[in-house]
């Protein structure tokens, strides 16, 4: 029977590297969430973290030396994902006297993901769920928010 590799040995599996990426990707989003900006400029930064992360997986395929297509695809699309999100909440809780501390946190949160994804990966799926559940509750309360203001034909 063949012993299972550390995660710090060469060729961490499929799933593995998915969830590295995927936790690596929302620290990066949230990093560049933290700003909280609004409209083209949250769109701006938005396609900033993507690029990041295109970089950043490359390079968590490479130290990983898992499947490169994933961990960059993965990598992009959870960093801008947690971009957007974040960024509206910041945006939204400054908007109503939010102060600098809540970016402290959101910060600290991000470099706990991101330790914990490098150590353990699979519990990366513990944020991503919870960061497209914060993404589509969002959604939906906008969509109650504005629900008065459409005309009814």
């Amino acid at each position: 029977m063949e012993a299972r590799p550390s995660f710090y040995s060469a060729g961490i599996s499929l799933f593995e590297t998915i969830c590295l990426a995927a936790g690596i990707g929302i620290s990066i989003g949230m990093f560049a969430g933290t700003t909280g900006l609004e409209g083209a400029a949250r769109g701006r930064m938005t396609l900033l973290s993507v690029v990041i992360g295109l970089a950043f997986g490359y390079l968590v395929s490479s130290v990983s030396d898992g499947p490169v297509l994933a961990a960059i695809f993965s990598t992009a699309v959870f960093a801008g994902l947690s971009c957007a999100v974040i960024s509206g909440v910041i945006a939204g809780a400054s908007r109503r006297g939010g102060t600098a501390a809540l970016a402290f946190i959101t910060i600290f949160v991000a470099l706990l993901i991101a330790v914990v994804s490098i150590v353990v990966p699979p519990v990366a799926i513990l944020p991503s769920a919870a960061l497209i559940w914060l993404a589509i509750s969002r959604n939906r309360r906008a969509d109650r928010k504005h629900a008065g203001l459409r005309v009814l034909r």
